[in-house]
């Protein structure tokens, strides 16, 4: 299982004794919900601000977070996704854009991300949409100043499927 806060994969074993309960509720392992988030090399330590991106992307449909490079928005974002990911039943997908120039490749990676291909033909914002409706998902964007005109394509995807959240850096 991939337990939050923890680098990699614990092999985990229940103990069970005479006279011991032996009843209890099924473990909350990151692969409990559909996600690609990345297992993280170190403990997420003494963020302020998670709690409150955490409560915002219960209460918003779109957070950003801003700042200079270099002072953590990647690693807050996942944090806060994963400690999210009870609320995304079908998933929470981190879409890396660091290399992405032109805003209509976005919907491709997303869905890349979510490992969804479009048909041959059929636009990746159309198949992205068509996949999105009626689910509740949680879109994590990273790097997205490279592609800032990509705006009018977040835009659409939130107001046509009403269950998805972008957390954006």
């Amino acid at each position: 299982h991939r337990l939050k806060d923890l680098a990699g994969p614990q092999r985990l074993a229940q103990l069970v004794g005479a006279g011991l309960p032996d009843g209890f509720a099924a473990l909350r392992s990151l692969e409990g919900r559909p996600n690609n988030l990345p297992a993280q090399l170190t403990s997420f330590v003494g963020r302020s601000q998670l709690a409150q991106v955490v409560d915002l992307l219960g209460r918003s449909r779109l957070v950003t977070l801003t700042g200079p490079g270099g002072t953590g928005k990647t690693r807050l974002a996942l944090q806060a996704a994963a400690d999210s990911l009870d609320a995304h039943a079908d998933g929470t997908w981190f879409v890396p854009l660091e290399t992405v120039t032109d805003p209509a490749l976005v919907p491709a990676e997303i869905l890349a991300a979510m490992r969804i291909q479009a048909p041959a033909g059929q636009p990746p914002m159309d198949r992205l949409l068509e996949h999105a409706r009626g689910r509740s998902m949680l879109v994590v964007l990273d790097n997205l100043e490279q592609v800032i005109a990509v705006g009018t394509l977040v835009a659409r995807l939130l107001r046509e499927a009403p269950g998805v959240t972008v957390l954006a850096t």
